[in-house]
This record gives C-alpha cells, structure tokens and sequence, in this order.
C-alpha cells in the first residue's frame, strides 16, 4: 500500500508545475527569502507547504488525472482494504473510528491538553489509549504522503469520487497523527516542531 501512495505523491511533488504553481503562490517576501537561500523560520515553511498542499498539488492532479486514475484507484483500494483490518482490530476493542478521530484531537492538543483529559474523563482517556495502541502499527509512516494524496491529489484526479476521499483522508491522517503522538506520549520525549506540523496537516484535513 506504501509504495502505491509514495509513487503518486512522488510524481505529483517532484512535477515542475507543482513547482511552478508553488512558487508563483509564494509571498514576495517568501520568494526573497528563498533566493537568498536564507534559513526560513517555520511560519515560511508552512506558508510553503499550505500553498503546495492546498493549490499546487490540486492544479497537478487535474491537469494529470488521466495519467493517474487507475493508480489512484489501485492505492484507494489498498488503504480500504487496509482500513478494514483496522477496523477490525477496534471492534474487538470495543473501539470504532469515530474513537480514533475524537482521541487523535485530544492528543494533538498535545501534553498539556491529554493531562488535563486524562484527569477529567480517565475512563475515555482508557478508551483513546487502546486506539492509539492499534495506531501504532503505523508510526513509521511518513505524516503527509497518505493523507495528503487522499485530500489534495485523489479529489482532483477522480472527482466523482471525491467525497471518499475526503472522509478517507481525515481517518488515515487520525490514524498516523495518533500513532506518532502516542510514540511521544510514551517515551515522554515530546517533539513540538513535529506536533506543529501535524496541525499544519489537521488544518488541511479540515478544508
């Protein structure tokens, strides 16, 4: 399934008009900075990947869709297939999906917010704990190939389908946030520019 979406995402973020489209999106201030090849504080980079997450990337899948439709649909029926086990796996927790999505904004609340959960609901913060366990399955995965693919490229090349993809998206980016947030949560090693990001991507999940 990996390799599925990692050749889409490839092909569509290496393309020149994905570049192109990007840089022409770019603040002027931004396209300064970048020529000057100066080191870019976090507000540009996520200003940089906004942009190719939310406009660039879109413009390349459209333009592209006949190239990629059956790849599309090879690597959406991989993820259900997978998401089914997943699935799997939470009923017999007594678990669902909506259990992962609602634990995986607890958690990228980050340590702050699952203390102040855990103390008010301890038996839901149970509940979350045992589906970020399953999550954890995943937590090698890359934050934005599969999540992204799914909202800002599969839309945009299969539009009929859109809807789909859309909610597929949101599950698959719960699914890794909550599996890598666990991973911090349980070695007490807390990395901030990491958790920022994965808000950088909830945002885009929620469009």
């Amino acid at each position: 399934m990996v390799a599925l979406f990692d050749e889409i995402f490839e092909f569509v973020s290496s393309h020149a008009e994905t570049r192109e489209a990007t840089r022409l999106r770019l603040s002027e201030g931004l396209r300064e900075r970048m020529r000057a090849q100066e080191s870019l504080p976090e507000s540009d980079v996520e200003e940089f990947l906004r942009i190719r997450f939310t406009q660039a990337f879109p413009r390349t899948a459209s333009l592209h869709a006949n190239r990629l439709v059956d790849k599309v649909r090879e690597a959406f029926r991989a993820w259900m297939e997978y998401a089914e086990s997943v699935g799997d796996y939470l009923k017999r927790a007594g678990l669902d999906w909506e259990t992962v999505e609602e634990a995986a904004k607890v958690f990228l609340g980050g340590p702050e917010a699952i203390r102040a959960f855990k103390a008010e609901e301890p038996s839901r913060f149970v509940e979350f704990s045992r589906a970020a366990s399953i999550a954890m399955a995943i937590a090698h995965l890359n934050i934005y190939t599969i999540p992204v693919c799914l909202r800002s490229v599969f839309p945009y090349v299969d539009p009929e389908r859109a809807g789909d993809y859309v909610r597929e998206a949101k599950r698959a980016f719960s699914l890794i946030a909550l599996a890598h947030i666990k991973k911090m949560y349980d070695t007490g090693s807390w990395d901030h520019f990491a958790l920022r990001r994965l808000n950088l991507v909830r945002r885009l999940m929620e469009l």
